[in-house]
């Protein structure tokens, strides 16, 4: 399989980098719900899911919750999935043919998707298909790692930038337990972690993207593209 990176158009690469961009939303939708939040909201404590829970009452994690905005948090959810994927269909050429890519991209398409069902599904309407939606930090996690070593001859500092968010992302992941078993604290804490540096990642590689349209060479074909072109061209002369 050739390392080359396929040939994309300015147009789709624009739109993608900013589909990725608009991923800053996630953030914006947290601190609107978390405004309306009825009762003591704890980042440390609260997961990111418990904004997006359509009752008040007693959970098996914390006291009291109530989200007066669940709807803008689980609308946060469905629409920072959608960009997650949108974003992945329009650059998807401008990556290395490799196999890391592929499987770096199938990863972020989970996570897309994980993200759009955690937002249909809130944790007290259907648990299962919400733990199910949360395999999203994993599949997130794992795509930057893979499509961090995909890029990181060509773009060494994007890519170990890539791989460095997937592993934080991971120990959030590790760590989340113990903090709970050891402190009885620390669960939304370590979910932010976990889930935090693919937003970052998105955002960052989306303003990658839009800087690259900005540059003449941004819609040129690869080289080796070019040379197959050239070759089929003189064959068929």
């Amino acid at each position: 399989m050739t390392e080359a990176p396929r040939s994309a158009s300015r147009l789709p690469l624009m739109l993608g980098g900013v589909a990725w961009t608009l991923t800053l939303l996630y953030f914006v939708g947290q601190i609107v719900a978390q405004a309306a939040w009825t009762t003591s909201f704890s980042l440390i404590d609260n997961r990111v899911s418990d904004l997006g829970s359509t009752t008040c009452g007693q959970t098996v994690a914390h006291t009291f919750i109530c989200s007066p905005l669940h709807a803008l948090m689980n609308a946060t959810f469905v629409l920072t999935g959608l960009l997650i994927i949108v974003g992945l269909f329009l650059t998807r050429l401008v990556w290395p043919r490799r196999r890391l890519t592929t499987w770096g991209l199938i990863m972020l398409g989970v996570a897309g998707v994980g993200t759009i069902l955690v937002g249909l599904s809130p944790e007290n309407v259907n648990v299962w298909l919400h733990i199910l939606g949360a395999l999203n930090i994993p599949a997130g996690n794992l795509a930057m790692i893979l499509l961090g070593l995909a890029i990181k001859r060509e773009r060494p500092g994007m890519g170990w930038f890539s791989i460095l968010a997937g592993v934080v992302g991971l120990l959030g992941m590790l760590v989340g337990p113990f903090l709970v078993i050891m402190t009885g604290h620390g669960g939304g804490l370590a979910e932010r972690i976990a889930l935090y540096p693919l937003i970052i990642w998105l955002i960052v590689f989306g303003l990658s993207f839009l800087r690259r349209t900005r540059s003449p060479r941004a819609a040129e074909p690869s080289t080796a593209q070019a040379e197959m072109t050239s070759r089929a061209s003189a064959a068929g002369m």
